[in-house]
């Protein structure tokens, strides 16, 4: 049985936890660089086989990161990815990359906003979660 966690939702950034049969499979995160494809990213199968006018008339990237502490079996890397390329609405101006990450020290560390910075840095992202007082959260109420 797969779960899916929501461990953090920001404006431009999201951090999900996936388990499979109660044990963490994958932390994926979901960024809106708000801004096009790179030339690094240019480079990436399939975006390399694309013309060159078709991919710069894409404004807006979503990055998807795959992160676990060893690397994806092909049944689940598969799985994450067709799952979480849902979440993406692709339009002619917004598109997505994933790509899988292995941090061997992933599980080692309490989940908090040095955790989800770390994982941040070590997929690359110029994202920083700067601390919050608790005062600051919005909670909803049925009041």
């Amino acid at each position: 049985m797969i779960s899916l966690h929501r461990m953090l939702k920001l404006r431009d950034l999201e951090i999900f936890q996936v388990e499979k049969n109660g044990t963490i499979l994958s932390y994926v995160v979901i960024e809106d660089t708000r801004n096009p494809f790179t030339e690094e990213d240019k480079k990436l199968d399939p975006l390399c086989y694309m013309d060159e006018e078709d991919i710069n008339s894409i404004l807006n990237v979503f990055r998807i990161s795959l992160i676990n502490d060893e690397k994806l079996n092909e049944e689940d890397s598969i799985f994450l990815r067709s799952f979480f390329s849902d979440f993406v609405n692709n339009t002619n101006l917004t598109n997505f990359i994933i790509k899988e990450y292995v941090q061997e020290d992933l599980y080692d560390y309490e989940v908090n906003i040095k955790f989800f910075n770390k994982i941040l840095k070590n997929i690359g992202s110029s994202y920083i979660i700067e601390e919050f007082d608790e005062r600051n959260w919005i909670y909803l109420s049925q009041d």
